[in-house]
């Protein structure tokens, strides 16, 4: 087992080598009444978590194969320490790639991606994070292993334990591996730079665009699959080089993981604000606390994370699925 011990008073940090490591690390903690907190590689953690105290981190990082990819059906299942640029890699061979984008490409792991609240920075064309999540394979706090959701795309499973595990951000369970729905690779990218923000709708659009950015410093950048949206859009711009538009959005990515708040807006704002990165596609702004404060007063339905309000939820679920008593951190 690979382990960091403690330096000046931080907890531990545990990265087993396996589901069988993973499963034994948790039946000791829970044994000696430790409280451990599943993660990745913490790169989100100070955004989510930013006052955590643990006794001890249950690190995935050491967890990155990918078990299975069906290119048929478009759906693989990985284990939760990959990083979503190794997912991408490995689907480019099969002209599929990951339909969520978010911050943490090379760094991040999929399990942080999905269990962190975040947006899809290409949300427009493929909804939230949440709906890219099939199915996954858990450990509970006693170390006890369950499965949830279903490998096809259409299930009828019943309740959708799944979300309900992937929202708890940790606290319920300790995601070792995850079905995930693939998408199409685009086959003949194109970008733009544009000369103003705009709000695409799928009614100005042929397709929806793969994405549309705007860096804090810097113009908006539309990428299609093969088509010119400026004439639907009526705005002027250029087409560029898609090395020029990745590095915009790669901008993007970097601002969306510095800023402390993403607000998704219901309707596109009186005024873009600036010096704001921006998914203009999914109306999604990377925001400081000031910057959120004004949008959501001109949107109140605007949606902010991460959420700061505690869920009264997660005790009694947390008791209903381990009545032992074994609990990760973060549950009272």
């Amino acid at each position: 087992m690979d382990e960091h011990p403690p330096a000046d008073g931080v907890a531990p940090e545990h990265a087993p080598a396996g589901v069988a490591a993973t499963r034994e690390l948790l039946r000791a903690a829970a044994a000696d009444g430790r409280r451990l907190l599943p993660c990745g590689r913490r790169s989100r953690l100070a955004r989510h978590f930013p006052s955590a105290r643990p006794d001890g981190w249950l690190s995935m990082r050491r967890l990155d194969g990918l078990l299975w990819l069906d290119p048929e059906d478009q759906t693989c299942e990985v284990e939760a320490g990959m990083t979503p640029a190794a997912l991408d890699a490995l689907a480019a061979e099969h002209g599929l790639m990951l339909g969520v984008d978010a911050p943490g490409r090379e760094r991040g792991t999929l399990g942080g991606v999905f269990l962190a609240p975040d947006h899809n920075l290409r949300g427009a064309l493929w909804g939230p994070p949440r709906d890219h999540v099939l199915g996954a394979r858990w450990l509970l706090a006693d170390g006890s292993e369950i499965r949830t959701g279903a490998r096809v795309v259409k299930s009828v499973a019943g309740y959708d334990l799944t979300r309900l595990l992937v929202g708890s951000r940790g606290r319920l369970a300790c995601c070792v591996a995850l079905t995930l729905r693939l998408v199409p690779r685009p086959r003949r990218p194109r970008c733009f730079r544009l000369e103003r923000p705009v709000a695409p709708t799928a009614a100005a659009l042929p397709e929806p665009p793969t994405w549309m950015v705007r860096p804090p410093r810097g113009d908006v950048f539309v990428a299609t699959d093969g088509t010119d949206p400026r004439p639907r859009l009526d705005v002027a711009g250029e087409e560029v080089d898609p090395v020029a538009g990745e590095a915009a959005l790669e901008a993007v990515r970097t601002a969306f993981a510095e800023a402390p708040l993403r607000v998704a807006l219901t309707r596109p704002p009186a005024v873009w604000p600036e010096g704001c990165a921006l998914d203009l596609a999914g109306r999604v702004v990377a925001a400081d606390t000031a910057v959120a404060a004004r949008l959501v007063a001109d949107d109140p339905e605007a949606v902010v994370v991460p959420h700061s309000r505690p869920s009264p939820w997660l005790a009694p679920l947390a008791r209903a699925l381990v009545p032992s008593g074994a609990r990760f951190h973060g549950i009272s």
